[in-house]
């Protein structure tokens, strides 16, 4: 078990606060929805617990919120304030406060150096693979993983949810097969372990075998509906399934019954409706003015700057909902606004705002200025982050750009995706 330096003085107090540690950790490497909970329990037994406001911190810098900032630095400023002597705490602390400050490679830093000393240690593991996931970095996130599971072993009683990391960083740097069956064992131990089983729905997407991965999601309830908002973004991989199969009206009822039903402006359920619309779009589908919800809620993102993948999506649905106007007001701001830390401007700058702008071109019919924008930037966008299926719609628009204006590379490039998806 976990220890923190932050027990209640008694043992029978200490023995509660660790069992609330291990039930947050627990909901984190569940992506269950009582994740806020169990925080905030875990913090009413012991007000002072350094992990848990360090954690509150990297919870909240995660969800790339420009609101949320100040609050995180408050959460790091007191777990700075709490923490005694262990060292560990105090890696936590700092990872709380690199995340907080904007420095996303040092919190990782940090991570990585509570594993040398601890490789058991499942909060520390995820948080390192979480971060690294919004940075596009598959190939940290499988080094990081497989030195964790390696010196961890399968007796932890984490293992499940550790090897499901594990084959999603296998999927990301295309390693399908082993993928397949390090994420079919991860679920196998933890049937909760929705990313177990979010990885192996990506080595059906990225492989073409749109059968088996609709199979697969039907017949994982637990890992589905246990969870938090994640679950919408396992029902769009059903939807694409669906896709894939030809059964369109199928994966527009999944977009208004699961993927969008909340409504929220988490750029995570953002970026899910965002990209089946704009693919059922590309199908020949009329979505209508589903558009019009997102976009409400995208245009008060212009200024927040927080993460550049979210950025192209809120780009996405505005141009979707024909405010191409506001649209480029995002791009703009992508050239010429500070992102909240030097990271993600760096990434506006080089990529961000060419891929944003192809965007809007696209939805505007400028088929010609699509295309070479997007292929000056199809070999690099992975430093945005998210996955190699959420990034495939931006290669979509390309493809259908390039068909629109007789690009002599268009059946090239379309064989090769083709090829790649299992041909």
């Amino acid at each position: 078990m976990l220890m923190t330096s932050t027990l209640a003085s008694d043992s029978s107090g200490g023995s509660a606060v660790d069992a609330a540690y291990q039930r947050l950790v627990d909901a984190y490497l569940a992506h269950d929805r009582a994740l806020s909970v169990r925080l905030d329990a875990l913090m009413a037994l012991d007000p002072r617990h350094v992990r848990g406001w360090a954690a509150k911190a990297i919870f909240m810098m995660s969800l790339a919120r420009c609101e949320l900032i100040p609050a995180a630095q408050d959460a790091a400023r007191q777990a700075r304030i709490c923490l005694g002597d262990d060292l560990d705490d105090e890696l936590y602390v700092r990872a709380a406060e690199c995340m907080a400050g904007g420095d996303w490679h040092g919190a990782i830093a940090c991570f990585e150096q509570l594993l040398g000393r601890n490789p058991r240690d499942s909060m520390a593991a995820k948080m390192s693979h979480a971060v690294r996931f919004m940075l596009g970095d598959a190939q940290g996130m499988l080094r990081s993983i497989e030195r964790v599971v390696a010196r961890s072993g399968r007796s932890h009683h984490h293992a499940g949810f550790l090897l499901g990391c594990k084959a999603f960083a296998l999927e990301e740097n295309h390693r399908f097969q082993e993928a397949e069956f390090v994420g079919r064992s991860a679920v196998e131990r933890e049937p909760a372990d929705a990313w177990g089983m979010h990885a192996v729905s990506h080595v059906y997407e990225m492989t073409g075998r749109s059968d088996a991965g609709l199979a697969w999601i039907e017949s994982h309830p637990q890992a589905i509906w246990g969870g938090n908002n994640f679950r919408y973004h396992l029902l769009w991989h059903q939807a694409l399934f669906l896709m894939d199969l030809g059964d369109l009206t199928a994966a527009l009822d999944l977009y208004d019954r699961y993927v969008r039903v909340d409504r929220t402006d988490d750029f995570r359920d953002i970026a899910n409706g965002a990209s089946l619309l704009k693919r059922l779009e590309l199908a020949g589908v009329d979505v209508g003015d589903r558009w019009d919800e997102m976009a409400a809620l995208c245009a008060r993102r212009i200024a927040d700057r927080s993460l550049v993948f979210a950025d192209l999506h809120y780009v996405m649905v505005l141009a979707g909902a024909g405010q191409t106007d506001v649209a480029r007001t995002l791009v703009g701001s992508l050239l010429a606004n500070p992102a909240r830390n030097a990271l993600q401007s760096g990434l506006a700058q080089r990529i961000g705002a060419k891929a944003a702008e192809a965007v809007v071109d696209h939805a505007e019919g400028r088929h010609a200025a699509a295309a070479e924008k997007l292929l000056d930037v199809r070999l690099v966008l992975q430093a945005v982050g998210g996955s190699h299926a959420q990034r495939d719609i931006f290669e979509q628009i390309m493809l259908d750009a390039m068909v629109r204006s007789g690009h002599p590379q268009a059946a090239g490039l379309l064989l090769v995706r083709l090829g790649r998806r299992g041909g």
